[in-house]
């Protein structure tokens, strides 16, 4: 198992080859943990399969135990960003603002996965004709990460 958990991490880097697809499909006998729906769900979305990659991250989302909440945000921001692409605005509007309260509620706003979060989310408001909401949430971003990089120096 934890054979298959190496290689399927580092699938990412070699998601069009035809030995990362045949490892896919041995692995899933195996994706019963977080990590690993999360590394399968970034391998079918490289491979333009959202509704694997959809599928993969509720999975993930299921499998988080009470207790480690702070790792819902970064797995709801993936969740959100792949129903995005699949053309579910509002759904992934949603999922992404989970992310966000999470972040809000739970881990904190000072971390660069919050203005990840952000930044899809405009996205999503922009796909939906909401220009106000999107650059507000973009400028929160901004502002999140120039906080973090001050932090830094």
């Amino acid at each position: 198992k934890q054979w298959y958990q190496r290689r399927v991490r580092g699938l990412h880097k070699h998601s069009r080859d035809a030995e990362a697809k045949q490892l896919l499909e041995e692995a899933v006998q195996f994706a019963d943990s977080l990590s690993l729906n999360r590394s399968l769900a970034q391998v079918a979305c490289e491979l333009g399969d959202y509704a694997t990659a959809e599928k993969r991250l509720e999975m993930a989302v299921n499998s988080v135990k009470q207790g480690d909440e702070e790792l819902l945000g970064p797995i709801l921001t993936d969740l959100g960003q792949v129903l995005l692409l699949q053309g579910r605005t509002t759904m992934g509007i949603k999922y992404l603002q989970g992310a966000i309260d999470g972040y809000k509620n739970v881990v904190g706003t000072e971390c660069p996965e919050y203005a990840r979060s952000l930044n899809v989310v405009s996205v999503g408001h922009l796909m939906l004709g909401d220009s106000i909401r999107a650059n507000r949430a973009r400028g929160e971003a901004g502002t999140v990460l120039a906080n973090l990089k001050k932090k830094r120096l």
